[in-house]
C-alpha cells in the first residue's frame, strides 16, 4: 500500500468513525513509517496549522495503517511507545 492510498484509507476511516476532537480534521502532510505501519499525524487545524494549544488532542490515541492490508487500526499511545518512538518520517502529501 502507497502512502496515497494509506491516506485515503484514513480519510474513509473518519468518514466512519468521526474524530471526538475540538475544531476542523485536519491530516499532516508529515506522517510516520516502520516496516509494518504507517502512523499519520492528525488533529486539529487550529492546533496544528495555526498553533493554538487549546486544541492540541489529549486523548492517548496512535492510529496505525498496516501497508500490508491497508486495515486502519487505533490503539493507544503509551503501550506502543516504542514502537512509535523507532518510526521515521515520511512525506504524506496529497
Amino acid at each position: 500500500m502507497t502512502i496515497h492510498e494509506a491516506r485515503q484509507a484514513l480519510e474513509q476511516y473518519f468518514v466512519e468513525h468521526p474524530p471526538a476532537i475540538s475544531g476542523d480534521l485536519y491530516i499532516a502532510d508529515e506522517w510516520f513509517e516502520d516496516e509494518q505501519d504507517y502512523l499519520p499525524v492528525w488533529g486539529s487545524r487550529q492546533f496544528y496549522v495555526d498553533g493554538v494549544e487549546a486544541f492540541a488532542r489529549w486523548d492517548n490515541l496512535a492510529i496505525f495503517i498496516d501497508k500490508r492490508t491497508g486495515v486502519v487500526r487505533q490503539e493507544f499511545h503509551t503501550p506502543n511507545f516504542a514502537k512509535i518512538s523507532r518510526m521515521t518520517p515520511v512525506a504524506a502529501a496529497e
